[in-house]
């Protein structure tokens, strides 16, 4: 028994990690699943993608449409408004389709009222009942009941909806007759089987159905006549199976005139023409032995618009074309012809599917790594789409989508990657709490993130340096009690360091009053000169607002700052078992010396050109070309005044600027009188500026003492 004790106390924890993420993933799927929101999802974009993934199919052999389009109506010479056309035209087309052999024959238009001409519905009457299969629509009229309260003061309304038959003469003639209701102001996606009434009344494409059926039997094996309106529907045939008042969905065969469309003219002029064999139209294949449905089926959008009996469907495209009424009863007809109704996953098999997978599916997120939670993540919804999509096309069963692939999927990755990124930070934590008392925080990081051992630190990474100095340091060390200078220097760092974290960066060292502090990536990056410019901004806000509270015992001291930018180096420096993790190079003592500068040129922020060179969102002027001490190359050094937006709302900046750069164009150009009374006018507007009193001192002694031909404008600074 000694193998029970074997169990890995962290395996079993993270085995309940994962088993409570797969229970909280597949409890989510479930709460949606149980909810009208869930369907709605399944149903708006679960099925449309299925369909759209899917493709057209083959229409169904035994239905053909005879559409009553804008071609019609030009070629007939007759209005755009079918309930107006002749009656005549429609016992001359019954007659051709009896002839032909049509099986059963569907209008779905409302003959609700006698005709423009009455005499002619008697003619239609008589083609109807020749035929002996023809099927009429009705309408579904709806009216308002008002009801008056006792008191005579409150009142309520009820809808009462009654069924519309066709005008007895054709009713009477007609085999059956029947209503076909769709949805106006949503997408089809459903049909009603039959009326919610006390008969059951069956739907048009249903009562087609029994009729299509009942032709194909021998007559002595027919069943009952076909109930209809004239009757209730009796079990012995189809329509106790069909006619239940349940709604199905309909498999859509593709786009509008994908079901063999006719134009109706096309049949008339068909009926019309001489033939030299008069059985030769009852032999007609298009309509021998098939269920024709007639009614609106426009051809264009155009026509469309006039004719209005469109009704939006998984195949409504960019054209602006949607299927007809009398193409979705022809395509709810097939369906049942062919037993190929969209069936979806019932409710048991939906929350099981839900369930298995959310559990598998987040339990593996939270065990794997985030690269490979991913990539299974990936290949399970990929797979798990191909079979929903198989079985979609071949046996029109409907998984649910949305839930599995939409929700969980990625609740169970992100869940698991964010969950692991957690874990991980806490493992960083705990390396650099331990490890925080005895190395930089620099090098702890770089610890805590596995990125190789102590002796491989050393490595050239491009970056940009602040280096700071306070002014008049010394004179406060002097006057200060030691413990109230370190606390002052406490709160004097806390004002640059916060910005410096904050920005990512990373103070590298600290004397004194200066300090170090560095930003850098791997490869040159914009982002870390803009943050070592957004940082230093930041800390010069800070300072001020506490200068100039003129309150508590924090420091007021004026700080110089200088920016530079390049390769550096950052390692272990050191000899005989004593080392400091820090940034060197020349990047560093350059950022220092751009700094002493300030004393020179009395400002306060100073950088390099080539590190402000792209920046945008900052207010700089050029002060010069300088070589600084101990540097054998001269560097290009501008002035930081501020963000674009705080500083130049008014012109000042843009003035200043402009007035200083005349100035010094005229003195790297020799013309040291015209400079001098550029930056005297500087100097009027500007009286503190130090850079243009620099400048004219400078063009003085240039004047004076006029130098030679060898002369450059780039300044020598000797001091640190």
């Amino acid at each position: 028994m000694h193998h029970l004790q074997t169990w890995n106390p962290e395996a079993l924890g993270l085995a309940s990690k994962a088993v409570l993420l797969g229970l909280s993933v597949a409890a989510a799927g479930l709460l949606l699943a149980v909810i009208p929101l869930g369907a709605e999802l399944e149903q708006d974009i679960g099925l449309a993608w299925l369909f759209a993934a899917r493709g057209p199919l083959a229409p169904p052999r035994d239905v053909v449409v005879i559409a009553i389009d804008e071609r019609s109506a030009r070629d007939l010479g007759l209005q755009d408004r079918p309930s107006t056309w002749p009656r005549a035209l429609h016992a001359e087309l019954v007659r051709h389709l009896e002839l032909a052999g049509a099986r059963v024959v569907s209008f779905d238009l409302i003959f609700d009222a006698p005709g423009v001409k009455p005499e002619q519905d008697q003619v239609f009457a008589d083609a109807i009942r020749s035929a002996g299969n023809v099927l009429l629509a009705e309408s579904i009229r709806r009216d308002t009941l008002r009801i008056q309260g006792a008191d005579a003061t409150s009142s309520a309304s009820a809808v009462i909806e009654s069924r519309a038959l066709p005008i007895a003469v054709l009713h009477d003639a007609a085999r059956g007759s029947a209503p076909f209701m769709l949805p106006k102001e949503s997408r089809v996606d459903t049909y009603w089987t039959s009326l919610d009434d006390p008969g059951a009344t069956p739907t048009l494409p249903v009562l087609a159905f029994q009729v299509f059926a009942d032709a194909a039997l021998p007559p002595a094996t027919r069943p009952a006549p076909v109930p209809s309106a004239k009757g209730p529907p009796s079990d012995r045939t189809l329509l106790g199976r069909y006619a239940s008042g349940e709604s199905r969905y309909l498999n859509f065969y593709g786009p509008p005139r994908t079901i063999s469309t006719v134009s109706y003219s096309d049949v008339l002029s068909a009926a019309r023409a001489p033939s030299p064999a008069p059985d030769a139209r009852a032999g007609d294949a298009l309509y021998k032995d098939k269920a024709v449905f007639i009614g609106y089926a426009a051809a264009t959008p155009a026509g469309q618009d006039r004719l209005r009996d469109d009704y939006r469907t998984v195949y409504s495209g960019a054209n602006r074309l949607d299927l007809s009424g009398v193409e979705i009863a022809a395509t709810a007809f097939g369906n049942l012809v062919e037993d190929r109704v969209i069936r979806p996953a019932g409710l048991p098999w939906h929350l099981a599917i839900v369930i298995v997978w959310g559990l598998a599916l987040g339990s593996a997120c939270r065990l794997a790594r985030p690269v490979f939670a991913a990539f299974l993540v990936v290949a399970a919804s990929a797979a798990y789409g191909a079979v929903a999509l198989e079985r979609f096309a071949d046996a029109a069963l409907w998984l649910p989508l949305i839930i599995p692939l939409g929700l969980q999927t990625s609740l169970a990755l992100f869940a698991g990657v964010w969950l692991r990124y957690r874990d991980t930070k806490r493992e960083r934590e705990g390396i650099k709490r331990a490890f925080g008392y005895f190395l930089p925080q620099n090098v702890v990081d770089q610890l805590s993130r596995n990125l190789g051992p102590m002796t491989r630190a050393n490595q050239v990474l491009f970056g940009a340096c602040l280096a700071t100095d306070a002014e008049k340091y010394t004179t406060l060390a002097e006057q200060t009690e030691p413990g109230r200078l370190g606390e002052l220097m406490n709160e004097y760092y806390a004002h640059l360091f916060v910005p410096v974290e904050r920005s990512r960066g990373v103070v590298a060292d600290i004397v004194g009053d200066s300090m170090v502090a560095v930003w850098a990536r791997t490869s040159p990056d914009t982002d870390v000169r803009r943050s070592a410019c957004q940082a230093t901004l930041d800390i010069v806000a800070s300072l001020d607002g506490v200068n100039g509270s003129g309150g508590g015992d924090s420091p007021s001291m004026r700080t110089r700052f200088g920016i530079h930018s390049g390769d550096m180096l950052f390692g272990n420096i050191g000899a005989s078992g004593h080392y400091e993790y820090r940034a060197v190079g020349d990047i560093v003592n350059t950022a220092s010396r751009i700094q002493g500068l300030n004393k020179v040129l009395d400002t306060r922020i100073l950088a390099s050109a080539q590190t402000v060179q792209g920046l945008d969102g900052f207010v700089v002027r050029p002060v010069g070309s300088f070589l600084l001490a101990g540097k054998a190359h001269a560097v290009s050094v501008v002035e930081l005044l501020g963000r674009r937006g705080e500083r130049d709302d008014t012109g000042t900046d843009r003035a200043l600027c402009g007035d200083f750069a005349l100035g010094l164009q005229a003195f790297c150009e020799r013309r040291w009188n015209e400079a001098q009374a550029a930056f005297a006018h500087v100097l009027q507007n500007h009286p503190g500026d130090g850079p243009s009193r620099f400048y004219a001192t400078r063009c003085e002694q240039l004047q004076r003492d006029p130098p030679g031909e060898e002369w450059s404008p780039t300044l020598r600074i000797d001091s640190k």
